[in-house]
Formats: structure tokens, sequence, C-alpha cells
């Protein structure tokens, strides 16, 4: 699909073992209030991450019969 990284919040040591890490998201924020070392991401490609910053904005396709705002 091309996507370059990955973006969950989550468990570290959970999420460690599939190789996601808090380390490259600490200019990124996400909208209300969430634990900033769960945020976490794995690169696809590397070098995705490199400057990046901002908050992230959910994008995405609805799922049909989800919960609003349910996106994949």
């Amino acid at each position: 699909l091309g996507h370059g990284a990955i973006l969950l919040v989550g468990d570290a040591p959970y999420y460690g073992r599939f190789g996601f890490s808090a380390d490259r998201t600490g200019t990124l924020a996400m909208p209300g209030p969430y634990e900033r070392h769960r945020l976490l991401a794995l690169e696809l490609k590397d070098g995705t991450l490199d400057g990046v910053k901002g908050t992230i904005k959910a994008a995405g396709r609805k799922i049909k019969g989800q919960a609003p705002g349910f996106v994949a």
C-alpha cells in the first residue's frame, strides 16, 4: 500500500517485540488526552519519520457497521 510507518497508542513492552518504539514520536502529538510514552511508531521505510512534527489526524476510510469515527 506504500505506507512508510505505522503509529499506534499501546503498551511499549508488548509492541516493542514487533519493533514499535516511542523514540520516533517525540515531535508528534494527538488531539485529546493521552500518555505520551504510549504513542509508538514503526518505520516500514527508513527515514519516513525524519523531521516529522505536528498533530496526528485520523485518516482512512470509514468501515461500514463500525462506531462513528472508526477508520482503517
